[in-house]
């Protein structure tokens, strides 16, 4: 469970890297803008609304789905 306040914030620029990818050369380049924080899930964890920085549709993503590039 993450305490404490979010790590990102809207209009921090990210990575989205899913959690079933576990290898950094796994993992897309592509980067994501935050533009929503969204309610924790059940195991407390953060959870925010991400738009790709190119074009595509938004996404749900968890606090342990992101990395700062």
């Amino acid at each position: 469970m993450t305490t404490g306040a979010p790590r990102f914030r809207i209009d921090d620029c990210v990575y989205f890297l899913p959690q079933k990818h576990t290898r950094l050369e796994e993992t897309s380049s592509d980067r994501f803008t935050v533009v929503a924080i969204m309610p924790r899930d059940q195991a407390g964890t953060h959870q925010y609304r991400i738009q790709p920085a190119g074009s595509g549709p938004q996404r749900m993503a968890t606090e342990l789905e992101l990395k700062l590039p």
